[in-house]
Order: C-alpha cells, then sequence, then structure tokens
C-alpha cells in the first residue's frame, strides 16, 4: 500500500529537514541516527561508507572541514509500501583550497525506509 502523494512529500521534507538540522549543528552522530543501522551513503568521490559508525566519521570529516549551511530542496517523493524514495537539489558552504567562501550545489536522491515504530530512517543516501 503506497502513501497519498501529499503525505509522502510531508514525510520527506520532514526527514530533510531533520537532516539539515543536524548536519547544521553540528552533530555527526546525530546525523547518523537518521540513518538506518546498515544505511549507505555514496558520496560521488569517496569510497562506500556503509552503518552509522562509519556515517557518523564520513560527516563528522565535512562538517571538520567546514562545509555547514546544508539545504535541500524537495523535488518529488514516491513510495512502494515500507519504501520511499525522493530528488532534489541540495546547497552548502565552505571554503576552497584559496581559503575563500565557497558554494558547493548539486542533486540528491534518497532511499527510505519505514521502521518498525512508524519512523522513516534513510537507507541509501547519493548526490553530486
Amino acid at each position: 500500500m503506497t502513501t497519498p502523494e501529499s503525505n509522502i512529500r510531508g514525510i520527506v521534507k520532514d526527514a530533510n529537514d531533520r537532516w539539515n538540522a543536524a548536519f547544521n549543528s553540528g552533530d555527526s552522530a546525530s546525523i547518523a541516527a537518521l540513518y538506518t543501522e546498515d544505511g549507505t551513503v555514496l558520496p560521488h568521490t569517496h569510497a562506500i561508507v556503509k552503518g552509522r559508525t562509519a556515517i557518523a566519521d564520513f560527516w563528522a570529516g565535512m562538517i571538520s572541514a567546514g562545509v555547514k549551511g546544508h539545504g535541500i530542496e524537495l523535488l518529488d517523493a514516491h513510495d512502494a509500501g515500507d519504501i520511499a524514495y525522493s530528488s532534489g537539489r541540495w546547497w552548502a558552504s565552505g571554503l576552497g583550497a584559496d581559503g575563500k567562501a565557497i558554494r558547493y550545489e548539486g542533486t540528491i536522491v534518497t532511499i527510505l525506509r519505514k521502521q518498525s515504530d512508524g519512523s522513516w530512517k534513510t537507507c541509501l543516501h547519493t548526490w553530486n
């Protein structure tokens, strides 16, 4: 059974908002808690990151490198039972090699899995 489109969009938007808040607070453990235990992050230029501990370490590295001000604009969201998938645009700021502020941006795809308690957590996250 699928969730009405407006509901799944709200669920995914809420998940994105919680992710942005955790990232922008600088708390990588809070970010990792938004993923399933076996969650996977597929960065476009890095090795596959699997599991909450590795995910927390990965995001801690990004935060310590000065990436901040993360946002996500939801473009599309659908579900098929206990799985939801979404696409969007993301942005963040940081410092370039020359020490000057730069803006990063691209597209994002996430897959969320409904948990036994009714919450939704990210099981796959990739971007470019």
